[in-house]
C-alpha cells in the first residue's frame, strides 16, 4: 500500500464561466422562444399546364381504327378527320348495316319515283284543267258579246213599240200590229234572258275549274309533302344506319397532333385514349396544385411559393420562385381532378377536400448552359406554400391550447 507517484490534480473551468455561460444560454434561449418566429408551410404536389390546355381527344364508341388521317406532328383545324372507327356488326347474312342501308336505298328510289309520277300527274291535270277553262273563258267573252248585242237590239225594239204605240194612237196602224210588234219585244227579251242565263253558267264554269285547280293542286301537293316526309324519315333512318357502320372522329380545335394513342386495326372501347391535341396558341404556362382546406385560409393571392420541379432536379437547379394567380372558393370536383394526372388521389377512403390553386412561373424557361428549355405540359412539380407566422412560444405551446380545448365546457357566447 504505498505510492507509485504523485498524484497531480488540475485546476478545472472556473465557476464563474460556468455561471455566466450558463446565464447567456438561457437568456439567448428566452430571447429567441419570445421574439423569434416561424411560418408554417406546407409542401403540394401539382403539375404544368398550358392555357388554353391540351385537348385529350376519347372514343366514344366500340370498334375497330380502318383509317388514320393525320400523322404526328401535323397541324389540324377544328373539324379535320382524324380516325375512321368500324362499329358495324355481321350476321350469317353479311355485314347489318350494309343490308340495311341497302333496303333503305331501295325505299328511297321507289318513293322518288312516287314524287315524280305525282309530279307529272299534277302537272298533266292542271293543264287539262287550264285548257278546259280557256276554253269556258273563250265562251263566256263570245257570249259576253252576243248578250251585249242582243241588249242593244232589244233597245231598238222597245223604242219601236213605242213608236208603234203613238202609231196606233194616231191611226195609222191597226192594233194588230202593235200587238204583233209588242210580242216581238217580249220575244227578244226571253231570248237575251237565255243567253244571260249561258253566260252566267260560263263564268260559273270558269270559276268551278279554278277552284277545282286550286283544290286537285293542293291535293297532290299534300300527298307530295306526305311522300317527302316518309323520305325524310328514311334518310335520318339512313344516316343512323351509317352511324352505327363507321364513325369518324373529327377535331374538336385547332392546334397540332401531339401523340396518337392507337393506329389501323386496332379496337378501341368507350372512354379509350385516341389521341392529344396541343393548342396552337399557348399563352402562357401555368402549374396547378392542389391544396388542402386546413391551408386555405393563410393563402393569398399574389403570395409567392417555392417551386421544384422534378425534371429539373433542386440540388442542381436550385428552387424556382412563383405567384398565386388564383384560389378556387369551392372544393375540386372528383371528375375535375381525374383530368389531371398530377392531381392526388382519395386511396386511404376518408374524403379530405382539396382546392385548386393556379401559380404564375416567373420562369417560362429553364437555362442550363447555353440551351433554353421550356416547361411542357405534365410536367410534375412540388410547390412549398407559406402558411400563417407564430412566435417560437406559441408553437411550444400549442399542445396546452389543445388540452385546454378538450378540457373546456360549453362556450358561452352571451
Amino acid at each position: 500500500m504505498k505510492w507509485c507517484g504523485r498524484a497531480v490534480l488540475l485546476p478545472g473551468i472556473p465557476p464563474w464561466l460556468v455561471i455566466s455561460v450558463s446565464v447567456f444560454f438561457f437568456i439567448s434561449f428566452i430571447v429567441f422562444v419570445m421574439e423569434g418566429t416561424y411560418t408554417r408551410r406546407i409542401n403540394v404536389e401539382g403539375e404544368i399546364t398550358t392555357w388554353p390546355r391540351p385537348v385529350n381527344v376519347y372514343s366514344g364508341v366500340q370498334g375497330v381504327v380502318i383509317k388514320q388521317f393525320v400523322t404526328e406532328g401535323q397541324r389540324i383545324k377544328k373539324g379535320d378527320p382524324i380516325y375512321l372507327i368500324d362499329v358495324s356488326k355481321s350476321t350469317s347474312s353479311g355485314v347489318v348495316g350494309d343490308n340495311k342501308r341497302r333496303d333503305i336505298e331501295k325505299q328511297l328510289s321507289r318513293i322518288g319515283d312516287i314524287i315524280s309520277r305525282l309530279e307529272e300527274n299534277k302537272k298533266t291535270t292542271l293543264q287539262t284543267l287550264e285548257k278546259q277553262r280557256i276554253q269556258y273563258y273563250s265562251a263566256f267573252e263570245r257570249s259576253t258579246e252576243i248578250l251585249r248585242r242582243a241588249e242593244e237590239g232589244v233597245k231598238i225594239m222597245k223604242s219601236n213599240m213605242d213608236n208603234y204605240k203613238q202609231y196606233q194612237t194616231k191611226g195609222l196602224i191597226n192594233k194588230d200590229q202593235l200587238t204583233n210588234q209588242i210580242a216581238l219585244y217580249y220575244q227578244q227579251q226571253n231570248n237575251i234572258l237565255s243567253l244571260s242565263t249561258q253566260n252566267e253558267q260560263n263564268l260559273l264554269q270558269v270559276t268551278s275549274l279554278e277552284s277545282q285547280m286550286q283544290t286537285l293542286a293542293a291535293e297532290f301537293d299534300n300527298r307530295i309533302y306526305q311522300v317527302e316526309l316518309q323520305r325524310y324519315e328514311l334518310q335520318k333512318e339512313l344516316v343512323d344506319t351509317d352511324a352505327g357502320r363507321d364513325i369518324i372522329i373529327r377535331a374538336l380545335s385547332d392546334g397540332k397532333i401531339d401523340s396518337l394513342s392507337v393506329t389501323p386495326g386496332q379496337m378501341v372501347s368507350v372512354g379509350d385514349s385516341l389521341l392529344q391535341i396541343i393548342p396552337e396558341e399557348i399563352k402562357n404556362y401555368h402549374l396547378i396544385v392542389w391544396v388542402p382546406n386546413n391551408a386555405i385560409p393563410y393563402i393569398s393571392v399574389g403570395d409567392n411559393v417555392n417551386v421544384r420541379y422534378e425534371a429539373f432536379p433542386p440540388e442542381k437547379f436550385g428552387q424556382f420562385t412563383a405567384k398565386i394567380m388564383l384560389i378556387s372558393r369551392t372544393p375540386a370536383s372528383a371528375q375535375e381532378m381525374q383530368t389531371y394526372p398530377g392531381a392526388p388521389r382519395n386511396n386511404t377512403g376518408v374524403s379530405v377536400p382539396y382546392y385548386k390553386i393556379v401559380l404564375n412561373p416567373e420562369q417560362q424557361t429553364i437555362e442550363y448552359g447555353e440551351k433554353k428549355m421550356p416547361l411542357e405540359n405534365g410536367m410534375k412539380a412540388q410547390s412549398t406554400l407559406f402558411l400563417e407566422k407564430r412566435k417560437i412560444y406559441q408553437w411550444m405551446l400549442s399542445p396546452f391550447y389543445n388540452m385546454k380545448y378538450s378540457a373546456v365546457g360549453p362556450v358561452n357566447e352571451q
